[in-house]
């Protein structure tokens, strides 16, 4: 995974030379990694990391600076993965992929986002204001990007498994959430934050929360119920 992250690097660099990342937030398994660091390199936090790169575009983007994003990517090596069924424009690499996705508000869209002055478009997905109303900056080898709250990703994950229908993959998000969430309950300063943001979502998600930490027997379903 080494020449993963020294391309993820290579990425974070161009987009924050560009300004362009101070728009962004890293979501996916790769928050794992800096997970990892924030928790003083706890080994309870797989280095698990899929090749696949989500960066979360808030909505409304609000983005004063125009960057092309698509010119950059393609600058690194990134060729333009178009889906003419779905509109969906991905770039991918030998070593990476990376998608934008955007928070699916109201109705949503059945088109992708466009995001014009990033020259990108962004899938809509559900839950995902969860992860863009709760983030924080982190600085990591001179790179400065915005993350998921680890509370938000977890109660996040719980979410999303809801929906997958790889029994595989929704597995290993279940596995990811009980991780990140019983390691920020027995971790001070942040078990507060759990509840607080548990507290913050809709009834109907919080109670599809508490089925399936339940169901699952989580420390967590305790402390929130």
């Amino acid at each position: 995974m080494e020449e993963n992250y020294k391309l993820l690097s290579a990425v974070l660099q161009k987009l924050q030379d560009s300004c362009a990342l101070e728009k962004l937030i890293l979501t996916g398994s790769w928050c794992q990694y800096y997970y990892r660091i924030m928790f003083n390199a706890s080994l309870e936090i797989p280095l698990i990391r899929t090749t696949d790169i989500d960066f979360l575009v808030p909505n409304p983007p609000r983005i004063s600076k125009p960057v092309d994003i698509t010119k950059l990517l393609n600058d690194l090596g990134f060729d333009n993965d178009f889906d003419y069924y779905t509109g969906l424009l991905k770039y991918v690499h030998p070593d990476l992929e990376i998608q934008f996705i955007t928070p699916a508000l109201g109705r949503g869209k059945s088109k992708p986002y466009e995001i014009k002055k990033y020259n990108i478009n962004a899938e809509g997905l559900r839950y995902l204001k969860l992860l863009q109303d709760f983030k924080f900056q982190m600085k990591h080898e001179n790179i400065t990007l915005w993350l998921p709250e680890p509370e938000a990703f977890f109660l996040q994950k719980i979410l999303t498994s809801q929906k997958r229908k790889n029994e595989a993959k929704k597995a290993r998000d279940l596995s990811t959430a009980k991780i990140i969430g019983e390691l920020c309950l027995y971790t001070e300063d942040h078990n507060s934050k759990i509840k607080l943001i548990f507290n913050s979502l809709p009834v109907k998600w919080q109670k599809t929360i508490l089925h399936i930490l339940k169901e699952l027997s989580f420390d967590l379903y305790d402390y929130l119920k």
